[in-house]
């Protein structure tokens, strides 16, 4: 199954939709702060998560169910605003205000021995289509995104993270 979690009114093509409303082409009806959800263990070779998890107040059970239900395989993309955009902050249902390293925590770090078999095959920072964003672009993209986010992230802010 190729899962689409927080699809919203705009489920991807050729996937299940799942979200906490009950919009038209959702189809599976979840609070996904609910463990666990009504997917079935190890069931997903694909899932999207486009703008989700900067709402969810507990990640680790959140990345735990994605461990549960991805089987061997299954690429996981999630996207999320990176903490320097306006978007990040101007939604006060955000919880998170999240890095390009915020998987890292799951793939290799403190809480890597409870979701084995996670890794980041591919990280980005992602700055929007507008002229003025080069500067950022430039710099992240000579120097690395944790020298762009320790140091200029401010003054340049990225759009979004894509993991």
């Amino acid at each position: 199954m190729k899962l689409d979690i927080g699809c919203g009114q705009n489920k991807r093509a050729g996937f299940t939709g799942m979200d906490m409303h009950p919009y038209e082409g959702v189809d599976i009806v979840q609070d996904l702060n609910q463990v666990p959800w009504r997917v079935n263990d190890a069931s997903c070779n694909e899932i999207f998560a486009n703008q989700v998890i900067e709402h969810i107040p507990d990640l680790r059970a959140f990345f735990t169910e994605l461990h549960r239900i991805a089987d061997d395989g299954c690429i996981i993309t999630l996207t999320t605003p990176h903490y320097s955009s306006r978007s990040s902050w101007a939604d006060p249902t955000h919880i998170h205000h999240l890095s390009v390293d915020f998987c890292e925590s799951f793939t290799s770090g403190y809480l890597a021995e409870q979701l084995p078999g996670f890794s980041v095959t591919s990280k980005k920072i992602s700055f929007g289509s507008v002229l003025w964003t080069w500067p950022g672009r430039l710099i992240s993209a000579l120097f690395g995104y944790t020298f762009y986010e320790k140091r200029f992230c401010w003054m340049f802010p990225a759009s979004s993270i894509i993991v």
